[in-house]
């Protein structure tokens, strides 16, 4: 399979996602109406959180490589379907993908390819890593094995860090600016690290 490239990246956006990055890491103290709960409760709560969409940004940094794009991704659990759309600044689709019972179709150029391992098939036309099973976990602050570590905020009890394993490599997840949609309180900052590779992701909106 060819490589497909990103085109007419957005330079300013990609240099903003990744100084975000200085900043503070730590959850906000104090989010309006928000409900107490404790980790337990929580993981409870968004473990019940089948069906969600964000709209954002990604972006990519490995070795000299520098990626960004447009994030529009629907995931419903349940029903084992999800919607991946991936667009430069410009409007320009990248990828845009649908899933439907672990069977996995991506549309490039006008053409089809499809494949049982997703993470592969996005690597295999992007060159870009993407932990796409772990990451739908991982947004909302949850597990994705029983083994992963996560750290919380003594105040909030929201997620500050994760550690997991995810396809035999350790992964970092650190989480930010936590904001209230509907009963839920979500990060909306996230910057996700394995070896070399940084992926910076910026949520404006998350629809439940």
């Amino acid at each position: 399979m060819f490589k497909i490239k990103f085109q007419l990246i957005n330079c300013v956006f990609l240099c903003a996602i990744f100084l975000n990055g200085c900043a503070s890491n730590k959850a906000i103290t104090s989010i309006e109406n928000a409900p107490r709960q404790s980790p337990a409760e929580r993981n409870q709560h968004l473990s019940m959180l089948n069906n969600w969409q964000i709209k954002g940004k990604i972006g990519f940094l490995q070795g000299k490589k520098r990626e960004s794009a447009s994030l529009n991704w629907q995931v419903k659990a349940l029903e084992k379907k999800q919607l991946l759309n991936l667009t430069t600044y410009l409007g320009i689709n990248v990828l845009q993908l649908s899933s439907k019972n672990g069977q996995h179709n991506i549309n490039v150029d006008g053409k089809s390819y499809q494949s049982e391992d997703l993470d592969h098939l996005i690597y295999s036309l992007t060159g870009l890593t993407l932990p796409t099973e772990a990451l739908s976990f991982w947004l909302k602050g949850l597990a994705f094995h029983p083994q992963d570590k996560l750290i919380y905020d003594q105040i909030t009890q929201l997620p500050l860090e994760l550690e997991s394993q995810y396809d035999g490599h350790s992964w970092k997840v650190k989480y930010s600016n936590y904001k209230r949609f509907d009963q839920y309180v979500l990060a909306t900052k996230f910057t996700i690290r394995q070896a070399d590779l940084t992926i910076k992701i910026r949520v404006y909106n998350w629809t439940l």
